[in-house]
């Protein structure tokens, strides 16, 4: 998610366990502890693809978090008098405001790499945008509340309140993600690659890719649509890889789950990642090889993060129209 909610929901969980024996104080810790996750952009790691796939990594493994809160925690009753008097409150403000941080990002769909270092595929449930204001709201007007208001008793209820709402929300973004998955015909899910994601900023309109190896379709529901679901129908363009292999694309093809589409393009071999994105806007796409001379083959280069396309907010309005009607755009933008 944004960092504006992990701030967010941090302060709210730290808040809800460390108030009333930490006072205000614990609005900051949690905000900060809720965040600390994602300084891992700091990091490079090599090259454009390694930044990609690496992102959510370590930072955001359960295992390395639990072992960072306990050290904080120890650093906390060493220097602090109030912390050694509630140890066991000290430690879950700590604990709780970090590893919230993975498992709401595990709702979306970037891919959380939860289980580092077992190499397991990231965990991407997907079904909350990365940014929806109705989960976050929420909680800012109760952690500014509670920051403000000289009435903590009032606010700290209204924080309960907010936490509770956000549980629900994401409890209602899963339902609605397996109900619009039962919209799909028993042919349609049959030996294809089925990949919901719901669409920006909400948990009501959602988008399906059936993926093959040749082939994929793109559509667009929402909940409880009662119409069969119209069909986009591209190519993979996995025929342009000619055998090419590289620990570039497996690293790609582990992260992306195989939902990637390839392009030769300017001389060189473009790879996109399909889960992110709609509707020909697919913000993270690579250049990862290019053409040998005098050759079909292609050359392993260093591979390169490619610009993002413009977002053209008229198209997505008018998108948001036909998924309403249920009836997305003939067009194949």
């Amino acid at each position: 998610m944004d960092s504006v909610t992990q701030i967010a929901l941090g302060a709210s969980v730290a808040a809800a366990i460390g108030f009333k024996p930490f006072g205000k104080k614990v609005l900051l810790t949690g905000a900060l502890l809720g965040t600390l996750p994602d300084m891992d952009v700091l990091v490079n790691y090599g090259d454009d693809i390694a930044n990609y796939t690496s992102h959510r990594g370590f930072s955001h493994s359960l295992f390395v978090l639990t072992a960072l809160a306990g050290v904080l925690f120890l650093l906390a009753r060493q220097y602090w008098q109030s912390v050694r008097e509630h140890p066991w409150t000290g430690f879950l403000v700590i604990w709780l405001a970090l590893i919230t941080h993975p498992l709401l990002d595990s709702f979306t769909t970037y891919g959380t790499q939860i289980w580092w270092p077992l190499t397991s595929p990231p965990v991407s449930w997907s079904s909350v945008f990365i940014i929806d204001p109705l989960y976050t709201l929420p909680l800012l007007v109760a952690i500014i509340g509670l920051a403000k208001s000289k009435h903590a008793s009032r606010w700290q209820k209204i924080n309960t309140w907010a936490l509770t709402f956000s549980c629900l929300y994401l409890a209602a973004g899963q339902f609605s993600k397996w109900q619009v998955q039962q919209q799909l015909s028993a042919d349609e899910a049959a030996s294809q690659q089925i990949f919901v994601a719901p669409t920006p900023f909400n948990i009501f309109a959602w988008r399906i890719l059936r993926y093959q190896q040749d082939s994929y379709a793109e559509g667009f529901t929402y909940v409880f649509n009662s119409r069969p679901i119209k069909w986009q129908h591209y190519s993979t363009g996995r025929q342009y890889l000619n055998h090419y292999q590289s620990d570039d694309l497996d690293r790609l093809e582990w992260f992306s789950q195989g939902l990637l589409l390839f392009s030769p393009l300017n001389e060189q071999l473009q790879v996109t990642d399909l889960r992110l994105g709609m509707g020909g806007y697919y913000p993270f796409s690579f250049a990862i090889a290019q053409n040998e001379p005098n050759s079909n083959l292609w050359q392993t280069m260093v591979p390169t993060q490619l610009p993002s396309p413009t977002v053209d907010f008229s198209a997505l309005v008018e998108r948001y129209r036909n998924i309403a009607k249920a009836e997305p755009a003939s067009d194949a933008e």
